[in-house]
């Protein structure tokens, strides 16, 4: 069995219950397949790991040479266990670094992780890592979270009855090259009334908002005919899951706190071009309460989570 078929067999058996009910065992493999390619490519790869060492480089980031030491690395454990994981910097800040596990043979149980993720403080010690990375499937509800994956199958979304707010909410399609600067100016007016929304949003880049557009999914959202806000996603098989990734929902401050989000997120999910077994999801900061509420608010779920650790400095 190839390092690439070990970690797919491995992600996948790490596959959330809703994903289980949502894909065959096949599909499962397949998509597991997919998210774990570019993750071995890049185990014990130089010009991977020398490009990323260079890069950071530039950002101020860390005196390590060896670029063996920025790629993945295939690590065996003294019990027989393995994983593959690589260090990773939060935001690309130098002053941010943290190991990210992407495939291991351990079983997806947040206490049994804890004397593992300490040998990874270890191998990765040239880096001082701050936290070790996993994303554990149905994790409870105590525990350290980076970022909630939130989803649902955009079939099921679209049977829920839509909200009232939906009467007074128009999506208008928009240009990317127009939308951008518009979504800069909204999320900085967010951002002065609310400064924690700093901590975990940024704005969409215009690759991403030119992806949405080809999806035919960028729009402007009106209130009562006013532009009020930005929504966006795009075609994104990423997470073990098909379907569409949410890349911006942004209202403006008159907007915020009516359930307009929501209207607005049942509206996107009628002009998605899905097939069946589509999803709808988005990753977002544990610390966003409003967007998480929005996401389960229209009938998403949280299905998995990046956590933290092992966690030995502020992230």
């Amino acid at each position: 069995m190839t390092l690439l078929e070990q970690m797919a067999e491995r992600y996948e058996a790490w596959m959330p219950s809703r994903l289980r009910q949502w894909y065959g065992p096949e599909e499962r493999l397949l998509l597991a397949t997919q998210e774990m390619r570019p993750q071995a490519d890049h185990v014990a790869n130089t010009e991977f790991g020398a490009g990323f060492r260079d890069h950071l480089r530039t950002l101020g980031g860390p005196d390590v040479s060896d670029p063996l030491a920025w790629a993945n690395r295939h690590i065996e454990f003294s019990d027989g266990n393995w994983c593959v994981a690589g260090i990773r910097f939060l935001g690309l800040d130098p002053q941010k670094p943290f190991v990210s596990v992407v495939a291991t043979s351990l079983p997806p149980q947040y206490d049994a992780l804890v004397p593992y993720a300490k040998k990874l403080h270890r191998d990765f010690a040239e880096f001082a890592p701050l936290a070790i990375h996993f994303e554990l499937p149905d994790p409870p509800a105590d525990v350290d979270v980076d970022q909630w994956i939130i989803a649902g199958l955009v079939s099921q979304l679209c049977e829920r009855p839509l909200r009232p707010q939906c009467e007074r909410v128009r999506l208008v399609p928009a240009e990317p090259a127009e939308i951008v600067t518009y979504a800069d100016e909204v999320l900085a007016r967010v951002i002065k009334q609310t400064p924690e929304v700093a901590t975990w949003t940024e704005a969409a880049t215009l690759e991403q908002l030119t992806s949405c557009a080809e999806t035919g999914a960028l729009c402007t959202i009106e209130i009562d005919g006013q532009h009020a806000g930005i929504i966006a996603a795009a075609r994104d098989d990423a997470n073990g899951m098909r379907g569409f990734q949410v890349y911006e929902i942004l209202l403006d401050n008159h907007a915020r706190g009516h359930g307009f989000g929501s209207a607005a997120m049942q509206l996107l999910c009628r002009v998605l071009p899905a097939e069946a077994g589509d999803t709808l999801w988005g990753t977002v900061h544990g610390g966003n309460v409003a967007s998480i509420s929005n996401g389960l608010s229209v009938g998403r779920e949280k299905t998995a989570a990046f956590v933290w650790i092992e966690r030995r400095g502020e992230l």
